[in-house]
């Protein structure tokens, strides 16, 4: 039999191509997927819980900055307004007295304070303090000067110069009837031909920038009281009309009011009307710094919050606030209640309701804070009284 030598040749070179590596199948096996797609997987995760983590950061870093700053403008702004507490009564010896006061724009034009500097209200069970400040604004250094003679709607002063009209005035001394020894009134005439009367009447006037003002401050009926003699403190120009850019005598009032927020009421002038200084502020306490021994020091043992009898002793007001983050964390990050010169403040619920231990986002321990504490001197008692 007779072979086909053209025929072999090509199933063989056929087979060999067959058996050549570049002919072999291409592409990946259902298991180097699955390995792949494992890998994948992996790596996603730890993306995203990198991703996850930078996130709970910065959130808890931008929480704290925001209570960082809420804190410092709280502190910033009830710092100056304490420093100016006292200015033009810093040399009453009646600190202290009820301040029978009136005014027509109010709903009920009698009112009270006291003449104090600033005023510490204890809060309840370790509650927000509030923080009471009293101080005039006037420029002409009229601060305080005597009377000898006085009816119910006029005084007769030592020295009358540097008294404009329209400027509140404390009148405190020694007085008999049903009023007390310390009145509130506002100069409406300094023009007497004696040189040394000072008018506080009722009814229509023209103040010392030449606008026509009817007295606010001044009872119809008068002081109600009989002054032998006393001082004449000068807060300032305390009615004048709307646009004025002189500033006006403050009885300002701090308190912590809705959502956490410092804020500060004019109960002088306009005691409706409150303005929000910062957020996240959830306690707020005050002390005053009483030099009881007279060394010039205050000890630790002389910050007190009972208000003082002797303010001639008072040298300064100890502040704390606490600010909180508005960030829930996962963990317990406080576990113990924040503490200032004061003590621990005393914590609650984020509700507002007794502190418990319920973990969830109720519970203060699962927040932040920054304390902020500072002692304020009390420029105008250190330069105006003596031990």
């Amino acid at each position: 039999m007779s072979i086909d030598r053209r025929t072999t040749n090509g199933r063989l070179r056929a087979a060999l191509r067959r058996l050549q590596p570049g002919h072999a199948q291409r592409g990946f096996s259902l298991v180097e997927i699955m390995v792949a797609a494992a890998i994948a997987l992996i790596g996603i995760v730890v993306i995203f819980q990198v991703l996850a983590v930078w996130e709970e950061r910065k959130r808890t870093t931008s929480s704290g900055s925001d209570a960082q700053i809420a804190g410092t403008i709280a502190m910033y702004n009830l710092d100056r307004d304490i420093r100016q507490g006292g200015f033009g009564l810093g040399l009453s010896s009646y600190l202290g007295c009820t301040v029978q006061a009136y005014d027509t724009s109010r709903g009920t034009p009698g009112f009270t304070f006291n003449l104090y500097p600033v005023q510490i209200v204890d809060g309840a069970s370790g509650a927000p303090d509030e923080i009471r400040i009293l101080y005039g604004t006037s420029t002409t250094f009229s601060a305080n000067q005597t009377f000898t003679t006085s009816t119910a709607t006029a005084k007769k002063a030592a020295v009358r110069a540097g008294f404009n009209k329209g400027d509140l005035v404390i009148v405190a001394g020694n007085a008999t009837g049903a009023a007390a020894n310390c009145h509130l009134v506002e100069i409406t005439g300094n023009t007497n031909a004696d040189g040394l009367t000072l008018d506080h009447a009722s009814g229509n006037y023209t103040n010392y920038l030449a606008q026509a003002v009817t007295a606010r401050y001044n009872n119809p009926a008068g002081t109600g009281a009989t002054y032998t003699n006393g001082g004449l403190h000068n807060l300032g120009p305390g009615n004048l009309t709307a646009g004025s850019v002189a500033s006006q005598p403050r009885w300002n009032i701090w308190q912590l009011r809705t959502n956490n927020t410092l804020s500060w009421s004019d109960a002088l002038h306009d005691s409706a009307t409150w303005f929000d200084v910062a957020e996240g502020i959830v306690n707020l306490q005050g002390q005053y710094g009483v030099d009881a021994n007279n060394d010039n020091m205050i000890d630790s043992t002389e910050w007190t919050i009972t208000t003082p009898t002797d303010w001639t002793k008072v040298r300064a007001i100890r502040v704390g606030l606490l600010a909180r983050s508005q960030q829930y964390d996962k963990l317990a990050v406080t576990a113990t209640a924040p503490s200032w010169g004061g003590g621990a403040f005393t914590m609650t619920n984020l509700d507002g309701t007794t502190d418990t231990t319920p973990g969830d986002a109720n519970d203060w321990r699962h927040y932040r804070y920054r304390v902020y504490e500072k002692v304020i001197p009390l420029r105008n008692l250190i330069w105006g009284t003596a031990p």
